[in-house]
């Protein structure tokens, strides 16, 4: 015990550099260690079922892994309802990450009670959030205004939750801001647009605290201001004056400019603030929109001038016209000009030809324009629907998101499969894709859901996420789950089906987003990393390195030597693995992990912090 505890006190001295790092959730961290220690890289978890409500009863999905990805378990946010139309085809955020407490997290959904399925009364934005990384959620309330619909979600700089909808207070409806009075209170103070009326609203928090708030007139096929994007600024006390942001040129298709889909905001924390115009019924020599953009490198005080990011072009032996049809976001690399913009695109309007667009810039010049994401590698999306169903394209609401430390770059969609449910209708399923050389190369997308009976869509991610070291990173998503198939709040002139409940799911995915090899050089040697979160509270992550089948031994030591975990006690087969350590019956202090695995030892200390 004596050469121990020497042992323990000389590599104190000698390894004295701490990691800062926020905690992973003991929930996902215990999972994991189950699916491993089970059954390899690709399990299952069982887990306890929660039912989700009637008149269709669904459950919980297990985590699993996937390659190098850990998909955490579904847990339900306290929201759900009857409201299963989302979106008019916007990509809005409705989660987010507070960078200052990355145990925080928001989220806001539309919903409708039981009794008005469709939103004629009844319709809410209801807000929830959890402070301990995503494994208890609380129900904080639902966001005033009556009608109200197509929120987007942002935080302010200590945390606090700022939500725009379009809502109807009084006689007009309106894109309107609420904002909170402190991180998960639940208390918002309203701020009234002025005139013109506007909806589907999109928002930013600028650098210097203020917020953009972009919105366009509701569609109509007579009016004056059916063609024009309005702007307003949130001072910090008044939500100011309307502003022309971009008139759309005639022709268009219907007496109306801008359709559903039409516009974005981003910022990039520096002051600059980049907008989107895409009208849709503005029509190019092809009959299909263009998409503008314009740059303000003042906080939205002025704009400069417009520049096109995406033309419709032809293919086919210029027989097809391609064009955005879909969902689109926008965002900035943080602290640079660098942005990237993905929208859901087709060829005259074929399902089997939706692709997904990513068109990157700097400034007022784009660099690339590629496809991400087709049938090439997502086979299983549907070429046709077995029945109609509005606004929804078979690649959809993408949301894009970047790694604290802007190393990773996720985008995340809904895919409408080839899978049908009980009542005839396609079912969707939820994916996301990460990059880490700043959108130029892709991965394969991850399958977060696989449940050909069921409904998963309307995915979101948050705009911020923890990672901030090559080898682990984390995703937080929240996306619908509804038991039922088939559209019941809205689908144009078609078909509805009953209303089912659905219920607005929280799931976190932790990844070795960038190569292993930055940590780990040579996977001929031994190697023993720093765990990582460390600090932790209360889970964290061991990572080593085998050149070759070892029986191997793990252990944690408190100061005083006294063994108090065996993580590892077996033969272990050659490779890179990862242990996860759960202290939550230790006391906060100093511990130590040592291995051995034949000649190879080494210790390294961490730091429990609760």
């Amino acid at each position: 015990m004596k050469g121990i505890y020497t042992f323990l006190i000389c590599f104190l001295i000698i390894f004295s550099n701490m990691v800062n790092a926020q905690s992973i959730d003991r929930v996902q961290r215990n999972q994991v260690q189950r699916m491993q220690d089970d059954n390899g890289s690709i399990s299952l978890i069982p887990i306890n079922r929660t039912p989700l409500g009637p008149p269709f009863v669904t459950e919980l999905a297990a985590g699993f892994v996937q390659g190098d990805v850990i998909i955490g378990p579904e847990i339900a946010t306290s929201i759900s309802g009857f409201y299963d139309y989302k979106t008019n085809g916007e990509s809005n955020h409705y989660i987010q990450q507070d960078p200052a407490n990355p145990l925080a997290f928001h989220v806001i959904d539309m919903q409708a009670d039981s009794v008005d399925a469709t939103g004629v009364t009844s319709r809410r934005i209801k807000y929830a959030f959890s402070l301990d990384g995503g494994v208890v959620w609380s129900f904080a309330d639902n966001v005033p205004g009556i009608r109200a619909g197509y929120g987007v979600l942002a935080l302010k700089s200590d945390g606090s939750a700022i939500i725009a909808n379009h809502s109807q207070p009084g006689a007009i409806l309106n894109a309107n801001l609420y904002v909170d009075a402190f991180p998960g209170l639940g208390s918002f103070t309203e701020y009234l647009a002025q005139a013109p009326s506007a909806i589907w609203p999109q928002i930013s928090v600028l650098s210097n605290g203020n917020v953009i708030m972009l919105s366009r007139p509701q569609s109509s096929t007579s009016g004056a201001q059916n063609d024009t994007l309005y702007y307003c600024i949130w001072n910090g006390t008044s939500l100011g004056p309307k502003q022309v942001f971009w008139i759309a040129t005639p022709p268009y298709a219907g007496g109306v400019a801008f359709s559903n889909m039409a516009f974005n905001v981003a910022d990039n924390n520096n002051g600059t603030v980049g907008m989107i115009a895409n009208p849709e019924q503005e029509m190019d020599v092809f009959e299909s929109p263009i998409v503008h953009m314009k740059i303000s490198t003042d906080n939205a005080a002025t704009f400069g001038e417009a520049f096109d990011i995406f033309t419709p072009f032809l293919e086919n032996g210029n027989q097809d016209t391609v064009y955005i049809a879909g969902g689109h976001d926008l965002t900035f690399k943080p602290g640079t000009n660098d942005w990237v913009w993905v929208a859901s695109g087709t060829a005259d309007g074929l399902f089997a030809k939706t692709r997904l667009f990513l068109i990157k810039g700097t400034g007022n010049t784009v660099t690339s324009t590629q496809v991400i994401a087709d049938t090439v590698n997502l086979p299983m999306m549907a070429r046709t629907y077995t029945q109609t169903w509005a606004f929804q394209y078979p690649i959809d609401h993408p949301k894009l998101g970047w790694s604290e430390d802007g190393s990773a770059l996720y985008c995340s969609f809904d895919v409408v499969t080839s899978d049908t449910g009980a009542r005839g209708w396609n079912t969707r399923d939820v994916f996301y894709m990460y990059s880490t050389n700043n959108g130029t190369n892709w991965s394969e997308p991850v399958r977060i859901t696989n449940t050909p009976t069921i409904d998963e869509g309307f995915p979101s991610i948050s705009q911020w996420n923890l990672g901030t070291t090559a080898l682990t990173h984390t995703l937080n998503m929240s996306y619908m789950k509804d038991p039922g198939d088939g559209p019941s709040s809205f689908n144009g002139t078609g078909l509805l089906m009953p209303p089912t409940r659905n219920t607005l799911i929280y799931r976190k995915m932790t990844m070795a987003t960038t190569n292993i090899s930055n940590s780990i050089t040579n996977l001929n040697d031994y190697k023993l990393l720093q765990n990582y979160p460390n600090p932790f509270n209360p889970s964290t992550t061991i990572t080593y390195n085998l050149p070759r089948k070892e029986f191997v031994t793990l252990k944690v030591y408190n100061v005083l030597g006294k063994e108090v975990a065996s993580l590892v006690n077996a033969t272990q087969d050659a490779g890179i693995q990862n242990i996860t350590f759960d202290a939550s019956r230790l006391a906060s202090g100093l511990y130590f992990y040592s291995i051995s695995a034949g000649d190879f030892k080494d210790i390294k200390k961490m730091m429990l912090v609760k």
